[in-house]
């Protein structure tokens, strides 16, 4: 596991948290970039693409699709990928010159407002002018003069049309011409559940992005405990040596259950917590985070959500563990919770002794 920061000018040592100010230790953790296994795996697919486009000439250009529930971050996988990469949008006498366009689809999009909005990203003066035809004409024209290799289409799930199955054909198809006539790889991120109807309704534009790939959560399995409780409990520690304060030992069992419980091991809800009790820290002068400072925290960002519904608050007992939770509670969770891989890897960063 890999804790690392956004920022490259953030403090580096989260160990001398007294020597910062109040500001560097919010912003350390609102930066905190967790890469775990799967994460990691994921990053390297899109690496592969990025090799292709640019450097091995082919028919077809691989594609991605990247699924995963709210919370499971994979708008973070993708941003973080695109802010490594040492090629970067230019702007020469010629034209920009776009190399990986990043564009977000709208809900309920059609063809001219997909269209419209990539040509918006990309720069041109009157996106929305035009007939859809003259649209689509302008993106093809436009992808090819700014030199697109890799295109990222986030919130793929907001193709789908719930009142008319042909919006959803159609927009696929729209996707797919976009592949086929300019040699560009596509990554398709999406919410799980909702976006695989797409590419069930466009085998042509299914067999471009292959199989999905899931950013899926962490889990809590007795019957498989090295790989997934052992596991989650080496996220808490990688977390708790990253964050600007004492250990509060967030990778104790009991511990490390109360979060599993809370957010059932997606991170981005994970995270949400971590940053609403470590406020309150630093705004009480608290060198840890306590039990009333998480329950407090669960309150405010998870007890009143589709996450928390049917739950107890698990940092309110002083103890609690899985023999603590109602049975419904549990197989709750279970039919919400997907299954995830395995071989998330190991911390790198900031282990104290």
């Amino acid at each position: 596991m890999i804790v690392s920061t956004t920022d490259a000018y953030a403090p580096s040592d989260p160990r001398q948290w007294r020597m910062l100010t109040v500001a560097q230790r919010l912003q350390l953790i609102e930066d905190l970039l967790i890469e775990h296994g799967l994460f990691c795996a994921l990053t390297a697919e899109i690496d592969r693409c990025a090799l292709y486009a640019h450097q091995i000439v082919v028919k077809m250009p691989p594609c991605l699709v990247i699924l995963g529930e709210t919370c499971a971050g994979k708008t973070t996988l993708v941003e973080t990928w695109l802010r490594r990469s040492s090629l970067k949008r230019q702007e020469t006498p010629e034209g920009s010159i776009i190399p990986y366009l990043y564009v977000s689809v709208p809900a309920g999009a059609t063809i001219k407002e997909t269209a419209s909005v990539f040509l918006r990203t990309m720069g041109d003066p009157n996106p929305s002018r035009g007939t859809k035809a003259n649209l689509v004409g302008r993106l093809h024209l436009l992808i090819r003069h700014c030199q697109v290799r890799i295109i990222f289409v986030d919130e793929f799930q907001h193709a789908v049309n719930k009142e008319t199955q042909r919006v959803l054909h159609d927009v696929a198809d729209f996707l797919k011409d976009i592949i086929n006539q300019n040699k560009v790889s596509m990554v398709l991120i999406g919410r799980s559940g909702e976006a695989e109807p797409i590419l069930r309704v466009n085998p042509q534009l299914e067999s471009r992005v292959g199989s999905p790939l899931y950013l899926k959560p962490f889990e809590w399995d007795r019957n498989h405990p090295q790989t997934t409780i052992l596991e989650f409990r080496a996220l808490m520690d990688s977390i708790d040596q990253a964050l600007p304060f004492d250990l509060s030992k967030l990778s104790t069992e009991e511990m490390a259950y109360r979060f599993f419980y809370a957010t059932n091991g997606y991170l981005g809800w994970i995270m949400q917590l971590i940053r609403r009790a470590a406020f309150r820290a630093i705004q009480t002068e608290c060198p840890t985070l306590n039990l009333p400072l998480l329950a407090a925290a669960y309150d405010a960002s998870i007890a009143q959500t589709a996450m928390g519904r049917g739950k107890v608050n698990p940092f309110s007992p002083l103890q609690f563990c899985e023999a603590d939770v109602p049975l419904v509670h549990r197989r709750n969770e279970l039919e919400q919770l997907p299954a995830t891989s395995t071989g998330r890897g190991t911390s790198r960063r900031g282990r104290r002794k």
